[in-house]
């Protein structure tokens, strides 16, 4: 046996020392360490932080961190602030977020030249991101990339902020040919040169770069995770609704050791990358084992409700599906959306004058279908959305009862353990005990006044008081 396949044996045991005592520091901590063997800096990171979400107080991580931020140059001030950034935050994501307060300050990173670590490459990179200086942030962020292959930041930037602004993808392509040759580097590598394949339309490449992903995930697929190069199957899909929680708990489902959830959380698929081809979607999830570990795999895209037309896709596909929908108070998504859209800059328009217009053309029609297309030449579906109740009648045309999960949003908000008991229980996967259960996504907008959220209540009163009555479900949502 090599010794790379007897560290993948001592990292399976700790994982499944980890299902018998979860809580363990000590357990934690030798993972760690058989990560960081492996040079996998991302899931040593992950794990250390892990350990101190169940034993906040564990002097053994907090010092095993600290040597290990010390070991990457950061100084004792920046090694303060990540600890403390850690041992309060979920993500990776959430506790490098101080990066950007902690590490040099922006003005004395001028330039490329100036980021010899990859902390620096990927704090310019994010700055540069943010002024849209588009081809730097992707110079910086191929820098921390080749500096630190093992990272998966920098490719989240390039996927998420770069590659929908730039439409050279040639040399971006090539780039990525050559990253995924580097040792050690970070699955999301392939996923992201799927992406770039995809819009360059060599849809058969882009398939085959998205199940590489899969294959090089050796040290990120826990023991109950394994997986083979077999049929895939998705068992479930969360397809509403937008802004109602959706991101929170594809993060918690993405959590139990029975679930591998893809590498993106909205794939859009059956609402707007159809032509594709079903190939290419599936490629997105990984390859079904028929092994003893079993695992269940999905995702969300909470747009998909609204869609005319998808329900017939979806139960095309998989007609024995599970599908999972959150509802929200209508008022108050309605509000979200718009100030998310505006946030964004893909509406100019004030909340009060985008709700009259969308109110003109939704008021008198008899239905969707007679205004669809219309309504989608200057509507976003502030208010087409949060009609949940036709859409909801569309899906249960092909989908039995026992198929479909409606959940309040508020309920998932504030009773978020039971909420997800529920979602297990309907998966038909073990209950789960989460750590915490941070609110993902979360958007801030100045309070509206009144007069307006009256004419939404009045708006949707009627609405909601037939979806109480089709659902035999209380929702509360016309009470003052």
């Amino acid at each position: 046996m090599s010794s790379d396949e007897q560290l993948v044996k001592l990292i399976e045991h700790y994982q499944k020392a980890l299902l018998i005592n979860p809580r363990s520091d000590v357990i934690y901590h030798q993972l760690a360490e058989l990560y960081d063997e492996g040079g996998n800096l991302e899931k040593t990171l992950e794990t250390y932080q892990k350990a101190l979400k169940v034993q906040p107080r564990s002097k053994m991580a907090f010092e095993a961190l600290a040597k290990v931020f010390a070991r990457l140059g950061f100084n004792e001030k920046e090694r303060e602030s990540l600890l403390e950034s850690f041992s309060k935050t979920l993500t990776l994501e959430a506790a490098f977020a101080v990066l950007a307060d902690v590490v040099k300050p922006l003005e004395e990173l001028r330039s490329k030249t100036d980021a010899t670590t990859w902390r620096d490459a990927l704090i310019l990179a994010s700055a540069l991101a943010q002024q849209e200086d588009w081809n730097n942030a992707l110079k910086l962020s191929s820098k921390a990339i080749y500096l630190e292959p093992s990272l998966q930041f920098p490719h989240f930037t390039i996927q998420y902020f770069v590659l929908p602004e730039i439409d050279e993808l040639g040399s971006l392509a090539n780039l990525y040919l050559q990253v995924i040759r580097l040792p050690k580097i970070h699955r999301l590598a392939y996923a992201v040169l799927g992406d770039i394949l995809t819009k360059q339309n060599r849809l058969p490449e882009a398939i085959q770069a998205y199940r590489r992903a899969w294959l090089k995930s050796n040290y990120q697929i826990s023991a109950e995770k394994k997986i083979s190069q077999q049929q895939t199957v998705i068992d479930y899909l969360i397809i509403g609704v937008g802004k109602a929680g959706t991101t929170s708990l594809f993060h918690y489902l993405s959590q139990h050791p029975q679930i591998i959830n893809p590498h993106e959380k909205e794939i859009q698929f059956f609402n707007e990358r159809y032509e594709y081809g079903l190939d290419w979607y599936l490629a997105q999830f990984p390859p079904r084992s028929f092994k003893k570990e079993t695992f269940l795999t999905g995702e969300s895209t909470p747009w998909y409700l609204g869609k005319l037309g998808a329900e017939e896709r979806v139960f095309n596909a998989f007609p024995l599906i599970k599908l999972i929908t959150l509802l929200r108070n209508p008022v108050a998504r309605t509000i979200s959306q718009f100030y998310m859209s505006s946030k964004a800059g893909l509406d100019h328009r004030t909340l009060e004058v985008a709700i009259a217009d969308e109110i003109a053309i939704l008021g008198n029609a008899e239905s969707l279908e007679q205004i669809n297309e219309i309504y989608w030449k200057t509507e976003r579906g502030y208010l087409w959305f949060s009609l949940y109740l036709p859409f909801l009648k569309k899906w249960m045309s092909f989908f039995p009862k026992d198929q479909l999960l409606i959940l309040k949003s508020e309920e998932l908000y504030n009773t978020p353990s039971e909420t997800l008991s529920r979602v297990f229980k309907f998966l038909g996967v073990s209950d789960c005990d989460l750590i915490s259960y941070p609110k993902l996504n979360l958007g801030s907008y100045p309070i509206v006044d009144h007069e307006l959220r009256k004419i939404l209540f009045d708006f949707f009163y009627k609405h909601n008081q037939e979806l109480e009555e089709y659902l035999e479900m209380k929702f509360g949502w016309n009470d003052l």
